[in-house]
């Protein structure tokens, strides 16, 4: 039971350009986005950062690793709700189901390049709070990216640092299209805690 009842449609006129825009974009009508319309400049102002972070076409880091990161980031944050929904979304931008089931062995599996293990790990040490990416960590980064591509992957972190603390805290339902998918592809592992990398 959500803390905080998504508005209906009606009820959010004006964030509902925005709230239509991102629904035209993956199929159904985000509850998290119905609920952060109580404060419709706060609902707009996150999907205007979506926008520009993670749906962005003209993006320097490709979708497929904006989405792994995304995701991993929500796993190892323990967040049901963005699990879910980068599971999805990964899977609509191009992640191989490959990739999505090992995404937990990203370090040793051979479906990720080197470029994306060091993306990954990003996403698990620095997407903690307090984050804990080492130097050794970053300077793998940049390795593989430059500093533009660094900022994309880190906004990718810090968009969905307020995500899954916001579905987190509100519990917030999720939506029949998005349950209906994760089953269908027979993914049982959102939100697990994990331990950090040591």
């Amino acid at each position: 039971m959500p803390h905080v009842a998504p508005l209906s449609g009606d009820e959010c006129q004006e964030a509902t350009a925005d709230i239509n825009w991102l629904a035209s974009a993956t199929g159904f009508t985000a509850n998290s986005m119905l609920a952060l319309a109580h404060r419709p400049e706060i609902a707009k102002a996150v999907l205007e950062l979506i926008r520009a972070v993670v749906r962005n076409p003209n993006g320097t880091v490709s979708a497929e690793l904006r989405w792994m990161v995304a995701h991993l980031s929500s796993l190892s944050n323990g967040c049901t709700y963005c699990s879910a929904h980068t599971f999805k979304n990964g899977a609509d931008n191009g992640v191989s189901q490959e990739k999505l089931d090992a995404i937990w062995e990203f370090e040793t599996s051979d479906v990720f390049t080197d470029a994306e293990r060091a993306a990954l790990r990003i996403a698990v040490t620095g997407g903690q709070c307090p984050s804990y990416a080492s130097e050794e960590d970053m300077i793998e980064l940049k390795k593989h990216f430059n500093e533009a591509q660094v900022v994309e992957i880190g906004a990718v972190i810090a968009l969905f640092g307020f995500n899954n603390r916001w579905n987190s805290l509100m519990q917030t339902d999720l939506e029949h299209e998005v349950t209906s998918f994760v089953g269908d592809h027979g993914y049982t592992d959102l939100g697990k805690d994990r331990k950090k990398r040591k």
